[in-house]
C-alpha cells in the first residue's frame, strides 16, 4: 500500500490508459481521490469507459474512493450509448462510499 493519491478525471480518464494501468494504481494506492469528475454521455463516451474500467479496478482491489463529481453516481450518466452498463459502476460507486466499505480491510 503506497498511501493516498489524488487525481483529477482528465488525469485517469482523459488519457488512453488501459486496464493494467488502472489495476497497477489501485495496487498501489490504499485510497485514491479522484476530482472533477464531469456528467458522462455520448460525448464523452470513451472517457466514461475508462472510468468504468478503473471503478471495476479499485473495486476488486479494495481501494478506498474519495469522488468529487458533478452528480450524484445515480446521476452521472444517465443516456445514450453506456448508459445501461454504467449502472453496475452506480452500484459500485455507491458501495464504495459506504462505511462499511471505508472501514474494511484491503484485498490482498
Amino acid at each position: 500500500d503506497g498511501g493516498l493519491a489524488r487525481a483529477t478525471f482528465a488525469d485517469l480518464c482523459g488519457r488512453p490508459l488501459g486496464p493494467q494501468d488502472y489495476l497497477a494504481i489501485a495496487g498501489r494506492f490504499h485510497t485514491l481521490f479522484i476530482e472533477d469528475i464531469p456528467k458522462l454521455g455520448p460525448a464523452n463516451h470513451h472517457e466514461a469507459r475508462r472510468f468504468v474500467t478503473l471503478i471495476d479496478a479499485l473495486y476488486e482491489a479494495g481501494t478506498r474512493l474519495v469522488a468529487l463529481a458533478a452528480a450524484v453516481p445515480e446521476q452521472l450518466y444517465t443516456e445514450g450509448v453506456g448508459a445501461f452498463e454504467f449502472e453496475r459502476t452506480v452500484s459500485r460507486l455507491n458501495e464504495m462510499a459506504s462505511a462499511d466499505w471505508l472501514a474494511r480491510e484491503r484485498n490482498p
